[in-house]
């Protein structure tokens, strides 16, 4: 991981989603293209929360290379690509972490990601440390 992290860094709510993709839409919000994507996630930190009450913090390489670490010490490594024709992103990790393939929205400063097939909300981006 590009930054040493501590328990604390994950103490930050657990929000989930309000929203379902097509909620989001109504609700005035645009997807976020391929290459908007691509300038906000390549070589970041991000911190997050996905299904199931889960926390996490991921390091995102301009290489499509991830590794991560959740709040119950679960570290994983995975590739992830956007698909700049589709506006999607797809991350494949090594060990039995959920892989997806999800479209993008900026939401009250947040990024939520919903899956292509069934429209439910996968995962939040919250925090974001470029280096």
């Amino acid at each position: 991981m590009k930054n040493e992290l501590k328990t604390t860094d994950f103490d930050f709510e657990y929000t989930g989603s309000n929203f379902t993709e097509k909620d989001a839409t109504e609700n005035g919000f645009n997807q976020l293209t391929g290459k908007e994507l691509l300038s906000k996630i390549s070589n970041i930190t991000v911190f997050g929360d996905y299904l199931m009450g889960y926390k996490y913090v991921t390091d995102f390489y301009k290489n499509g290379n991830a590794e991560g670490i959740n709040n119950v010490g679960s570290h994983n490594l995975g590739k992830w690509v956007i698909d700049l024709k589709e506006n999607t992103l797809s991350i494949k990790w090594n060990n039995g972490w959920f892989e997806t393939i999800t479209r993008a929205y900026e939401i009250n400063g947040n990024i939520e990601f919903y899956d292509i097939e069934t429209g439910n909300w996968r995962t939040t981006f919250k925090k974001f440390i470029p280096w």
